[in-house]
């Protein structure tokens, strides 16, 4: 009897216990069983209890859009290379030199005294010589310069024979009476000063041909200087050698 009432009591406990289990799960919405209802998996994804729709875990939240940068301010044109204003149309932007011809330019004339005379004749190269005095501008062509050469080692030529004559004469007067010997000391002295005379005067002309000719081949008149020296004297005789320099035209006065 006693096996029996604690029979009936268990069978009472486990009927209050069902009916609890069951008010509570329909105010869950849980099937009667007790047991949570396994939802399946959709897309590789666990679906909420009782939702269709949206994903187990909630969505991100979206980042801020990040501010624009202001454009940067745009640089002003460069100038010209290295700063130079470039040249305009028509405009020469960098000095001109004149540019000389092949074959220099020499006068169509012997009283043409601005420009050398080519192909000058003895009597032309003489008067020229003479004319153009002290001139130190300008050019002289090799055959002013070397006529006028010769024509001064002839009178040189001529001088010192003379002297050299009257030298003889004067030596073999020597016993003679004084008149003759007089008369010839006379023309000597006068020979002598003529000669004097003669090297004083074609001091500044035969610089300044030799100037000129220095020109001519395009050197400058300085280097006659040079001549004072052996070794220099021959530098300027190569100089004077040398066939006329179109560019030497730079010496001309204009």
């Amino acid at each position: 009897m006693l096996r029996r009432e604690h029979h009936d009591r268990s069978a009472a406990v486990r009927a209050a216990a069902r009916a609890a289990a069951a008010v509570s799960g329909c105010a869950s919405g849980l099937p009667r069983s007790g047991r949570a209802a396994r939802v399946p998996r959709t897309g590789g994804r666990d679906r909420l209890p009782g939702a269709a729709g949206p994903a187990r875990y909630p969505a991100q939240p979206g980042y801020p859009a990040q501010p624009g940068y202001p454009a940067q301010p745009g640089y002003p044109a460069q100038p010209g290379a290295q700063g130079y204003p470039a040249p305009a149309y028509g405009v020469a932007a960098y000095p001109t030199y004149p540019v000389y011809p092949a074959v220099p330019r020499g006068a169509a004339s012997p009283d043409d005294l601005t420009l050398p005379l080519y192909g000058a004749t003895f009597g032309h190269a003489i008067s020229r010589y003479f004319k153009k005095y002290a001139t130190f501008s300008g050019r002289a062509s090799r055959s002013e310069y070397w006529w006028v050469q010769l024509f001064l080692a002839l009178v040189w030529t001529v001088l010192f024979v003379i002297a050299a004559v009257l030298g003889g004469v004067g030596a073999a007067q020597a016993s003679g009476t004084g008149d003759s010997a007089g008369w010839t000391a006379g023309v000597g002295i006068l020979l002598t000063l003529i000669m004097i005379a003669f090297a004083l005067g074609t001091i500044v002309p035969s610089l300044a041909i030799g100037w000129r000719r220095l020109h001519d081949a395009n050197f400058a008149g300085p280097f006659w200087f040079l001549s004072l020296t052996y070794i220099g004297g021959l530098v300027v005789l190569v100089f004077t050698i040398l066939p006329s320099n179109a560019q030497g035209q730079r010496f001309d006065r204009l």
